[in-house]
């Protein structure tokens, strides 16, 4: 992924948006021993956990004897990167920023901006550390299931992390002029003053009041360019405060308890795969295969883009390096063949949306862990729908092809596609293993998702010869931060959402559907617009994380199948990530295409329409998503 990375370093600027891909290393705040010290920190942990399941997997298949204290250490392992990593990840701007209103604004009002947004991230660390003393005192009774220690002595990521975001915020508030800290500082205070006098004069703001303030708060310091997980454990707890609907450190609780579920482990090993793989040399043979093996079809490079998302979307599980690693890789064979770089982010994006559901989706295992969904079956569930969208965008691909002349790739002959085959074919070999570990049970999603990463090791090592000692403590180190921001956005998410369920959001959405008609079809539709909607405003895993629990709830009470509604809401939410004018990975794959949001957009409506179409068949017939679960026999 350094390729794609080092593509994309004037990307966000562009876009005016910081992501998972937009860790910038350059920029240091601390000497450079400091700086080490947190990339070693990372690598250990990471390769910490990835040596504790693999090796205890490793340890069952050979002697049926299993470590059962390795999954409590590395779910500790777990908590450490949540807190700590995602402490080390705003450090180094590896945050999701909604900044295009911030940047639209004129430079002084844009630097008091950028000054007050810290004032919020610190105010959300100082909320966490406020509440550690009685969270430890509530948790020191309580023992862990297999060492008996302490639960009070798995608070201390949680009380590092707050207090490194502590130390960073106000890092970054010194780097700003006394008179920015001044007006930003004023600003938030009066923000809090007015927020106080409110709840005076009108009494504590639960019920509908108390929700519609704390979505009206969350927007509105989204679209300020603070970093959105921590606009959520911003929002959930001053909600909990002012409502007194609960204690305020439940909300430190619920953000604890939100990274506790086992099948999260597999989310630093599937960012590391995918970031082994491309920094390994993995992805140029996949390439090529591709190529070779759909190229001869009209408009064939853009065909092998739709083939070759297809196949990423199951090996990366992250959509924006799906879209870097596809669009670096075929961006200069795409223009040499004479295509339009419009077109080709048009068919970019639109493979973007197609490949949400392609196992091993991180957005998929974030949902599958929050709710009670099994994450292999809802994997298994997602491969249908994605290859019928995948069609979709191949048959309107040819047809457009046809009509506007596009070229096709020059012949390969069969031997030569038996040569790209073959070299590819250990690369094509990780989606394989991860689907027959899990279809298979020959081990859980978590204990594959290790066996990936060993094995994208030694291939790009042995086979590919892509990666030496240096790059990979540099890939690992990225990997834990990446995996920081993600965890800690699950965190502050889960948080979030509970806060939503105790406002009794349910309720309401509940009668508003009521008010639809109260059909199975008429909940269906608005939760497709909701997480469109969404989805484009908040991007795809936040949008998910606070709304995913409550819809597939509330789907129970329609009759609706939680893992046919499951791929329908991602599906739903793929669209608005890469829908402008707010989508997130759309403005990463104009600029990966070195074009702009205004030529792409005419291009990108009729694939638009053609996967409108196909999430409104894969709703209405839920056998499309269910059909292959059911047929291995998985629920």
């Amino acid at each position: 992924m350094a390729n794609s990375i080092a593509d994309e370093k004037g990307v966000h600027h562009a876009i005016a948006l910081e992501s998972l891909e937009s860790l910038d290393f350059s920029h240091q705040r601390f000497a450079p021993w400091i700086e080490s010290a947190f990339d070693a920190f990372l690598a250990f942990v990471l390769v910490a956990e990835l040596l504790l399941l693999f090796g205890n997997t490793a340890l069952r298949s050979l002697t049926g004897y299993s470590l059962v204290w390795a999954n409590e250490i590395a779910e500790y392992a777990l908590t450490s990167l949540a807190f700590i990593g995602g402490a080390i990840a705003y450090h180094r701007g590896g945050h999701l920023v909604v900044r295009f209103v911030v940047d639209a604004l004129p430079q002084p009002l844009r630097k008091y901006a950028e000054c007050a947004r810290h004032y919020f991230v610190l105010l959300a660390a100082l909320m966490g550390l406020f509440y550690i003393v009685p969270m430890w005192n509530n948790s020191w009774s309580n023992l862990t299931v297999v060492l008996q220690v302490s639960k009070s002595w798995t608070l201390i990521p949680f009380f590092a992390g707050m207090a490194l975001t502590a130390v960073f915020a106000i890092t970054e508030l010194r780097r700003h002029g006394l008179r920015d800290n001044l007006v930003a500082g004023a600003a938030v205070f009066a923000l809090g003053l007015a927020w106080c006098l409110g709840q005076y004069f009108t009494g504590p703001w639960d019920g509908p009041t108390g929700i519609a303030f704390a979505l009206l708060l969350l927007l509105i310091l989204v679209f300020s360019g603070v970093p959105i997980a921590y606009v959520l454990s911003v929002a959930a707890y001053i909600y909990i405060f002012g409502s007194g609907e609960a204690d305020p450190m439940a909300v430190s609780f619920a953000m604890t308890n939100g990274i506790s579920s086992f099948i999260l482990l597999a989310v630093p090993f599937f960012i590391l795969a995918g970031n082994v793989m491309t920094d390994g040399g993995l992805t140029r043979p996949l390439a090529d295969w591709v190529t070779a093996m759909v190229g001869r079809l009209q408009g064939g490079l853009l065909q092998a883009l739709v083939v070759a998302m297809y196949i990423f979307s199951g090996i990366s599980g992250s959509k924006i390096a799906d879209v870097a690693a596809v669009g670096t890789t075929l961006r200069g064979m795409l223009r040499e063949q004479g295509y339009d770089p419009a077109e080709s982010g048009a068919v970019l994006s639109a493979a973007g949306i197609m490949g949400e559901t392609i196992p091993p989706s991180l957005v998929m295992m974030v949902l599958a862990s929050i709710t009670t969904l099994s994450v292999g079956a809802f994997f298994i569930a997602g491969v249908v729908p994605a290859a019928l969208l995948g069609l979709c965008l191949m048959a309107i691909v040819y047809g457009r092809a046809r009509k506007f002349d596009w070229p096709r790739c020059a012949a390969v002959s069969w031997p030569d596609r038996a040569k790209i085959t073959i070299k590819a074919f250990p690369a094509l070999l990780v989606p394989i293993i991860l689907i027959v570990g899990i279809v298979g049970g020959i081990a859980t999603t978590t204990e594959v998702s290790s066996i990936a990463v060993v094995y994208s090791l030694l291939v790009s090592k042995f086979i590919y010869r892509g990666m030496g000692a240096r790059a990979f403590l540099t890939t690992v180190a990225d990997s834990g931060a990446m995996a920081g921001m993600v965890l800690f956005m699950v965190s502050a998410g889960s948080a979030f959402s509970w806060t939503l369920a105790v406002s009794g959001l349910q309720t309401i959405v509940g009668n508003f559907v009521d008010l639809l008609g109260g059909s199975a079809l008429a909940f269906m539709a608005f939760s497709i617009v909701l997480m469109a909607i969404m989805g484009s405003i908040l991007e795809g895993l936040p949008s998910l994380l606070i709304f995913g629990p409550m819809l597939l709830h509330l789907a129970g009470n329609y009759g609706i199948d939680p893992m046919h509604f499951g791929i329908v809401i991602i599906i739903a939410m793929g669209i608005g990530t890469f829908v402008p004018p707010f989508g997130v990975c759309y403005f990463v794959t104009c600029s990966v295409m070195e074009t702009t949001v205004e030529k792409v957009t005419p291009r990108f409506l009729p694939y638009l329409a053609v996967l409108l179409a196909g999430l409104v068949v894969i709703a209405a017939f839920p056998s499309i998503s269910l059909s292959l679960p059911h047929a291995f026999g998985l629920r």
